[in-house]
C-alpha cells in the first residue's frame, strides 16, 4: 500500500472520494473516534447507507495502514469512509496542538509578566522610582547621562538645556578624548536625533528646531577636528540633523521660525562650519530663498567680506544664489576669476549641477570647456556632467554638441554612432553643418575620417588628391582597392614622386620599396607593378630604384623589374 503522509492525503485519493469523505464530516457522520491502542485509531462512520467501522494505523503523522467494514475482497483503494475518518482525525489533532500551543504560551506570559519593566513601574509608587532613579545615576555615569539627554526638554530654567547635555560629553582637549568619552557622545546623539524625529512627527518645529540647530552649531566645529571613523560616525548625525533642520522651509512653520533657520544655517556657511559632505543640502537651503532681495543681498555680502580665493563652500553658495536667480552669464563672470584653477571650476559645476541648477551648470561648463585647459580627467568629467544635463533635459541640440566634440578629441566612433542616432531624421542636414564646420577650420584630417565613416567616396577622393601625405592616404586606401585600383595608383606614383623628387640615392630607392611592400602584403602584385612602371618613367636616371623594387618580387620577375626602363 502506497505509504501517505495525514496532513495531505486528499492529494493522492480521487477528487470523488475526497469530496463524499468531507461531506460525511460536514454532516457529522463520523463518531465514536478513539485511540485503542497507542497509533491505532478507531471510528464508526455513517454515510447515509449505513454505519461501517474503520481502523487506521497512524505513526505518529504517516499513514500506516487502513481498512473499512464496506470493502470488498481485494480492495486496497481508499473509501470515502477511511478518508472521512482520517479527515477527522487530522481536525483532532491539530486541535489539539492549538490547544497545547496557547497553554505552553499562557504560561509563559505568566512567567514573564512577573519580571518585566513595564509590571515593576505599575507596582512602584513615584517616589520610590524617583529615589530609586537618583540613586542608580550616582552610581552610573551612563545611566545619568541617558537620563538627562532624554529629559532635558523638560527643564525650563536654562535657555537651551540640549546645548549644556552636549557641553558636558564634548572634551575641550581633543587629545584626552578617549573611546569610552567618544561613545557617550555617540550615544548621546543618537537619543538627541531620536527626540528630533519625534519633534517633527509632532509638529511641534520649535523643540525641533532648537535641537537640530544645537547639534549643528555643536558638532560641526569637532567634525573638521576629526578623521578617520570618528569623523564619519559625527557626519552621519550632523547630516541626520539638518535632514530634518531644512525641513523648516517646508513644513507649515512660523515665518518667525523659519527665519531663525536661515539665519542659523548662514552664520554657519559664514563660519565655515558645514562639513564638503554637506555643500549641496546647505546650498539649496540657502539658495531657495535667494530670489528673494535682502536674502541674495546678505548672500552677496559675506561672499564679498571674505577674504580671496574664498572658500569653496562660500564660492558654491554664491554661484547657487545667481543661478536661482536666473543669472548663468554672472556665474561665468565670477568663475572667470579662477580661470588658472581648472579643479576649483570644475568642482563649482559640479555643485551646481548637484544641486539641480542644470543651466547656469551647463553655460558655465560649455564656456569654460573651449577656453581652459583641463587635465584628461577633468575634461571627461565636465563633459560628463553636461551630457548628463543634456539628456536629462531632453535637449537633443546639445546632446549633439558634446558628442560631437568627444568624437573629434578621441576619434571613438561609439560617440559619433550615437550622435546619428540622436539626431535621427536629421542627421543629413546635421552633417552638412558639420563637415562645413571642419572645412571652415581647415581640419581636413577630421573632414576624411567623416567621410569614409559616412562612404562619401567622391568628396573623399576630391579631398585626398590635394594632399600630400602618403600616410593619411593609406589610411584610406582599403576603401578605393576592391573598385577604384586606378586612383590608388595615381596617388601612390604622385606621393611617390614628390618624395624622389626630394631625396636621393639608394636610401630613397630603399623608402619606396618599405612603402610598396605593404600593398605586396594586401596581395595587390598587379597594382605594385603599375606603380613601379609609372614611377620608372619618371626617373629612369635612378638605378638603385629598379634594383630594390625587384627585391619585391620572386626571382623569376625580378628580370622584368630590371628592364623596365630599359624597356621604355
Amino acid at each position: 500500500m502506497q505509504k501517505l503522509w495525514l496532513k495531505d492525503f486528499e492529494h493522492n485519493i480521487s477528487a470523488t472520494t475526497w469530496a463524499a469523505a468531507d461531506d460525511i464530516v460536514q454532516a457529522g457522520g463520523v463518531k465514536a473516534l478513539r485511540e485503542v491502542e497507542r497509533h491505532f485509531w478507531v471510528a464508526s462512520v455513517e454515510d447515509g447507507a449505513g454505519t461501517y467501522e474503520v481502523e487506521t494505523i497512524i505513526t505518529p503523522h504517516k499513514i500506516k495502514a487502513f481498512t473499512c467494514e464496506c470493502w470488498t475482497e481485494g480492495r486496497r483503494l481508499m473509501c470515502a469512509h477511511v478518508a472521512a475518518a482520517l479527515l477527522k482525525l487530522r481536525q483532532f489533532l491539530e486541535q489539539k496542538q492549538e490547544e497545547r500551543k496557547a497553554k505552553a504560551e499562557e504560561r509563559a506570559s505568566t512567567e514573564l509578566s512577573r519580571i518585566t519593566v513595564v509590571n515593576v513601574l505599575d507596582n512602584a509608587t513615584p517616589e520610590a522610582l524617583a529615589e530609586f532613579v537618583q540613586e542608580y545615576a550616582r552610581r552610573d555615569r551612563d545611566f545619568a547621562l541617558a537620563l538627562k539627554t532624554w529629559f532635558a526638554g523638560t527643564v525650563s530654567n536654562t535657555e537651551n538645556p540640549f546645548a549644556l547635555v552636549l557641553d558636558s560629553v564634548i572634551p575641550k582637549n581633543l587629545n584626552a578624548f578617549r573611546e569610552p568619552d567618544f561613545r557617550r557622545l555617540r550615544t548621546t546623539l543618537e537619543d538627541l536625533n531620536k527626540q528630533l524625529a519625534t519633534a517633527f512627527e509632532e509638529r511641534n518645529y520649535p523643540a525641533g528646531f532648537q535641537l537640530a540647530a544645537t547639534i549643528l552649531q555643536k558638532i560641526n566645529p569637532l567634525i573638521q577636528k576629526l578623521e578617520g571613523q570618528k569623523r564619519h560616525l559625527l557626519l552621519s548625525q550632523s547630516q541626520a540633523a539638518f535632514f530634518h533642520f531644512a525641513k523648516l522651509q517646508d513644513e507649515h512653520v512660523s515665518p518667525e521660525l523659519r527665519e531663525k533657520a536661515w539665519d542659523v544655517a548662514l552664520e554657519l556657511a559664514g563660519q565655515t562650519l558645514f562639513p564638503a559632505e554637506m555643500t549641496v543640502p546647505v546650498m539649496l537651503f540657502l539658495t531657495r530663498e535667494a530670489t528673494k532681495e535682502e536674502k541674495f543681498r546678505r548672500i552677496n555680502t559675506l561672499f564679498d567680506q571674505t577674504p580671496s580665493p574664498a572658500p569653496p563652500f562660500l564660492l558654491h553658495l554664491f554661484l547657487g544664489a545667481l543661478a536661482r536667480r536666473g543669472s548663468p552669464e554672472a556665474v561665468i563672470k565670477v568663475l572667470e576669476e579662477y580661470a588658472e584653477k581648472p579643479a576649483i571650476i570644475r568642482d563649482a559645476i559640479v555643485a551646481l549641477t548637484q544641486a539641480r541648477y542644470s543651466e547656469a551648470s551647463f553655460r558655465a561648463g560649455e564656456h569654460f570647456l573651449a577656453r581652459i585647459k583641463f587635465s584628461l580627467g577633468q575634461r571627461r568629467e565636465l563633459e560628463d556632467t553636461l551630457l548628463a544635463i543634456a539628456k536629462n533635459s531632453n535637449d537633443p541640440a546639445r546632446q549633439i554638441n558634446l558628442l560631437w566634440q568627444r568624437f573629434v578629441q578621441s576619434g571613438n566612433f561609439d560617440y559619433y554612432d550615437e550622435m546619428k542616432n540622436i539626431a535621427g531624421k536629421d542627421w543629413s542636414a546635421e552633417l552638412k553643418r558639420r563637415l562645413a564646420t571642419l572645412r571652415k577650420q581647415g581640419d581636413e584630417r577630421m573632414t576624411a575620417v567623416v567621410l569614409a565613416a559616412e562612404g562619401q567616396m567622391e568628396e573623399l577622393a576630391q579631398l585626398l588628391e590635394k594632399q600630400e601625405d602618403l600616410k593619411q592616404f593609406q589610411q584610406y586606401e582599403n576603401l578605393f582597392l576592391p573598385e577604384d585600383k586606378a586612383f590608388v595608383r595615381s596617388r601612390y606614383v604622385e606621393l611617390l614622386s614628390v618624395y624622389l623628387a626630394e631625396h636621393f640615392g639608394r636610401p630613397a630607392s630603399e623608402h619606396v620599396r618599405a612603402v610598396l611592400a605593404s600593398l605586396m602584403q594586401k596581395g595587390e602584385q598587379e597594382l605594385v607593378l603599375d606603380i613601379i612602371r609609372g614611377l620608372a618613367t619618371r626617373f629612369g636616371d635612378r638605378p638603385s630604384l629598379p634594383d630594390e623594387l625587384a627585391e619585391l618580387f620572386p626571382k623569376s620577375k625580378r628580370k622584368s623589374i630590371l628592364t623596365l626602363d630599359a624597356g621604355r
